[in-house]
């Protein structure tokens, strides 16, 4: 599926990997279904989508949601093949806040809905307001053959490593990573080579040794942007930023570029960081 490097043999064999079942917290008693809610939120955006098609004259104040997709990830990288099935499975829209809403799962079940603006009881902005367990871990391998694990910092990133199609999980904060032990959506992974992709600020950073200590039996490696691209960056870069420049940088002044051309950059590039940090490049 991709062309990312396996630079050394691990001294064990790979195991599935499955995330712990001791739900016991308050988390998982809501007040609320989360599951109605997603629902109801996806035929408000397949609403605001009908109209944008159909309507000869759009509304006074008509949300297209398909640039608030693109004020996410740029849209080249929706035109993958897997930007629709991401969208219809992941995406919402809040009518209340006119904003895009994220949903994570579970299996089938929704664990969090994360709106991407939204505000507070003040009228204060809020960027990603959550409803559900902010705790809850994102967590997928879409190549079982493949040893390498993205962890993602952030919802653009959770949906940019769908789009990728690359083995990833997500903190929805920095903080997550302080507490492994004591969180039960904390997957157990074993034996693979984790590659972090830091955002730029030292929170973030600081979540390195917490990942090395927690994932004892993995290799596991920050990667820094401003390493890649040999420059500094602006506080708070990060991979999301990182692969919305790549797709700019392909499509140049065409209105389109070739999305396999974009993934095909992305992951080249961070192959090429790859075997840099883990020595692999001789």
């Amino acid at each position: 599926m991709n062309n990312l490097p396996q630079p050394i043999d691990l001294s064990q064999p790979l195991h599935n990997t499955t995330p712990r079942q001791n739900y016991t917290n308050k988390e998982e008693k809501q007040s609320f279904n989360l599951n109605e809610w997603h629902i109801n939120f996806k035929k408000a955006l397949q609403k605001q989508e009908e109209i944008a098609r159909t309507s000869i004259e759009l509304p006074e104040g008509f949300i297209n949601t398909a640039a608030l997709m693109y004020e996410i990830i740029d849209r080249d990288i929706w035109r993958l093949a897997k930007g629709k099935e991401v969208k219809d499975r992941y995406l919402g829209y809040s009518s209340k806040y006119k904003s895009l809403t994220i949903s994570l799962f579970k299996d089938d079940e929704v664990k969090t809905i994360c709106i991407r603006e939204a505000t507070d009881k003040e009228g204060n902005p809020i960027k990603w307001k959550t409803y559900g367990s902010k705790r809850f871990i994102p967590y997928r391998i879409l190549d079982e053959n493949d040893p390498t694990l993205f962890i993602g910092y952030g919802i653009g990133e959770f949906l940019l490593l769908e789009l990728l199609e690359l083995n990833y999980m997500i903190l929805q904060s920095d903080s997550i990573a302080f507490n492994f032990a004591n969180n039960p959506y904390t997957p157990d992974i074993k034996n693979r080579y984790i590659f972090a992709l830091l955002d730029n600020d030292e929170s973030c950073k600081k979540t390195i040794n917490h990942l090395k200590e927690h994932f004892k039996s993995c290799k596991v490696y920050p990667i820094d942007f401003e390493n890649i691209l040999d420059k500094e960056l602006p506080k708070g870069y990060d991979f999301r930023d990182f692969c919305n420049d790549v797709a700019k940088e392909i499509r140049k002044d065409s209105y389109l570029a070739n999305p396999l051309e974009v993934k095909e950059a992305i992951i080249e590039t961070l192959a090429n960081e790859i075997e840099i940090i883990t020595g692999a490049r001789k």
